[in-house]
């Protein structure tokens, strides 16, 4: 019974193999693309490895710094979008997310994505900062003020929110 619920466990593993090995094979094409300064290359090799394994983080990783090194904002957008629909807690891209959408002046979509970090991380110092930024954008100066006492309270000797004003 015990070898029966085994093989029953190993079974669909092994059915997978050949779609996980294509999708490592187009993750090793993009990566050597990178080393050969072919950025296009790279990312189509990217794109084709999350086509056929939409949970390949590596991959999804490498495309979202792919795009900023080209300074594709837009593109690197909709990466950490897409990652953020498997992964959520991502912290590291929801601020990022943050900034791209500051930077292209949607302050309430930014500070959506600061207000979903905070409420992960209440202290986030980059969570804060961000949610300030986004919020005096916004017109919301009220809320810039409490981030940024919060991140001067939490973080004394951190200049960002020394030198910061709503």
């Amino acid at each position: 019974m015990r070898l029966l619920l085994l093989a029953m466990a190993v079974i669909p593993l092994l059915a997978q193999t050949p779609h996980i090995r294509a999708a490592q094979e187009y993750f090793a094409e993009g990566t050597s693309a990178l080393s050969k300064d072919q950025p296009d290359a790279a990312i189509k090799s990217f794109e084709k490895a999350i086509e056929i394994e939409p949970t390949f983080f590596e991959a999804r990783e490498l495309l979202i710094r792919t795009y900023r090194a080209l300074g594709k904002s837009l593109q690197e957008g909709a990466a950490i979008t897409e990652y953020l629909e498997i992964k959520p807690e991502s912290t590291e891209y929801r601020i990022r997310l943050g900034q791209i959408l500051l930077a292209e002046k949607q302050p309430q979509k930014a500070l959506a994505q600061y207000s979903l970090v905070l409420r992960r991380e209440p202290d986030n110092p980059d969570g804060l900062l961000g949610f300030a930024s986004a919020a005096s954008a916004a017109g919301m100066q009220d809320r810039a003020a409490q981030a940024l006492a919060r991140g001067r309270q939490k973080y004394p000797s951190d200049a960002r929110f020394r030198s910061a004003q709503p």
